[in-house]
């Protein structure tokens, strides 16, 4: 008799297993950042578009994502614009230019800027966190990827010429940028030209606090913030064939 209620519960036991099996529903989850529009990847990547740059233009790559959440710039001010993210910065935030490290005097110290044209970017690319380990060693906090024209993936289909200026009263700094590309014959022809000059930073007079035996009269009430005179010719001739990029990059 037990032998018996043993072999029901066993069969009763199997029969709820499969009644289970065949209720659970198989689900595959797949996720890749490669070839996969804004719409589709989920965060911690951030895009801002082309037109979003238009409408709040600006030579400042940490002034072009200040707002984003999780995101700052560094407290040397907008000429800078060292990019913070979720409180990392220095080697921990890495700044690419189309997939590729930039390598400037940036990464000497957080006083520097970096050396980006914004006047010919088509789009700016955020990781957060430490997804970003997949695009560059050690950049735990997180990355910012410009995009751009540099080498063009299809033939320019029109001309376009741009113009970008910008003053700063604080520092009284100064940046100009033009950048000019166009399609002859099949011949993809890019010009670019940057020069940007920063000076000292001035604060509200009372700021800087001086000893009894100094006299306030004797002090500029200004702050060393940075000082950066920076200018950049780049001219860019790109031939596309089918099997063959030819890119030609002087820098003066």
């Amino acid at each position: 008799m037990k032998n018996y209620h043993m072999a029901l519960f066993i069969m009763s036991a199997l029969i709820t297993n499969n009644i289970i099996a065949d209720e659970i529903e198989e689900v595959v989850v797949t996720s890749s950042y490669i070839n996969q529009s804004s719409d589709e990847i989920k965060d911690p990547l951030h895009i801002i578009t082309e037109q979003e740059l238009e409408t709040n233009p600006t030579q400042s790559l940490g002034e072009s994502i200040d707002n984003l959440l999780g995101v700052s710039s560094s407290d040397y001010g907008a000429a800078v614009g060292q990019p913070i993210i979720r409180g990392m910065s220095g080697s921990r935030v890495k700044v690419l230019n189309n997939g590729l490290l930039v390598r400037d005097i940036s990464g000497l110290g957080a006083d520097h800027l970096n050396e980006v044209d914004m006047n010919n970017v088509k789009q700016i690319e955020i990781v957060r966190g430490p997804s970003s380990l997949m695009y560059s060693n050690g950049a735990i906090g997180g990355i910012v990827n410009v995009v751009d024209d540099t080498i063009a993936k299809q033939d320019f289909k029109e001309r376009d010429l741009r113009l970008g200026l910008e003053t700063q009263s604080a520092n009284d700094g100064e940046v100009a940028q033009f950048s000019y590309k166009d399609n002859l014959g099949g011949l993809n022809i890019s010009l670019a030209y940057k020069d940007g000059s920063f000076d000292n930073y001035d604060i509200p007079m009372g700021a800087i606090i001086h000893s009894e035996e100094e006299h306030d009269d004797d002090h500029d009430e200004s702050m060393m913030k940075t000082m950066k005179v920076s200018t950049m010719i780049m001219m860019k001739i790109l031939l596309i064939w089918k099997i063959q990029i030819m890119s030609l990059r002087p820098f003066d």
